[in-house]
């Protein structure tokens, strides 16, 4: 399916209160939590372990489009069920699951997470949140639609340095935040020619079910995948999306709060 045909028949998300959290405490006594986890390569490896140590959460799914990141999951849930397709799974197990986390490139965000949402299922997605600003606002109109708990990944939100700026801005212990700099050492946000020639697609990797809805390419060894798509802004957000989005974080939540407009 076409990016735009996509998301003339779509809409999602809300960065909101945590999903595990939230979905965990209506919980009653015995139950549990069934997941399934899009993405279990690198950031979703790390997601896939911190959620998994809950003791109410039973991984129940497993999808990506590499086979050894799905083998090296499946070592740790042998009872989960894996899929190369987040739209099979779905398909398949849509009763047999009670929460989705998406942790794929930015540009699968918003169909892997707005896939999940039109089931009715609670839906934690890595960040950047969508690779487009228009995807966001179609998340969030589907969340509120469907009344799901949802949450985005920004782990940073959370670190002691962050939390510090805070309190020393609220608690007046600094004066008045008149202007905020923020920088990155990275440069990423390459928009140039496409990469010439063609390599061989390993035989684990599913080059096609990676692409989704993104721009059509030609496989090219260590160009797209698995690291480098952030820095193409086809397929990631470049700097903006992967280290703005934490640095702004803070001040664009807490200062309003502070300093309310006239």
């Amino acid at each position: 399916m076409k990016k735009r045909e996509f998301l003339k028949r779509s809409a999602l998300y809300t960065a909101g209160a945590a999903i595990l959290p939230s979905a965990l405490m209506k919980l009653r006594k015995g139950h549990v939590l069934r997941t399934a986890h899009i993405g279990v390569g690198n950031m979703g490896g790390e997601d896939l372990r911190d959620i998994s140590s809950h003791n109410s959460v039973v991984v129940t799914a497993l999808v990506d489009v590499d086979a050894n990141n799905l083998a090296a999951a499946k070592k740790l849930h042998p009872k989960a069920k894996v899929f190369k397709d987040y739209r099979v799974m779905l398909q398949e197990m849509g009763d047999e699951i009670d929460a989705v986390i998406v942790s794929t490139p930015d540009h699968t965000h918003a169909p892997a997470s707005m896939a999940a949402m039109e089931l009715g299922k609670p839906v934690y997605c890595q960040k950047p949140l969508t690779h487009h600003v228009s995807e966001a606002r179609a998340m969030n109109k589907l969340a509120k639609e469907k009344g799901l708990v949802t949450q985005m990944g920004i782990q940073v939100h959370s670190f002691y340095d962050y939390k510090l700026a805070t309190q020393l801005i609220q608690a007046s212990i600094i004066r008045k935040v008149n202007t905020v700099h923020a920088w990155s050492p990275k440069n990423w946000g390459y928009d140039g020619p496409v990469s010439e020639g063609r390599d061989h697609i390993p035989e684990n990797f599913d080059w096609s079910l990676w692409l989704g809805t993104a721009v059509e390419n030609i496989y090219r060894e260590g160009v797209y995948y698995p690291g480098n798509w952030r820095k193409i802004v086809d397929y990631g957000c470049g700097t903006l999306g992967d280290i703005g989005v934490q640095i702004f974080d803070t001040p664009y939540i807490h200062l309003p709060s502070m300093y309310p407009k006239q």
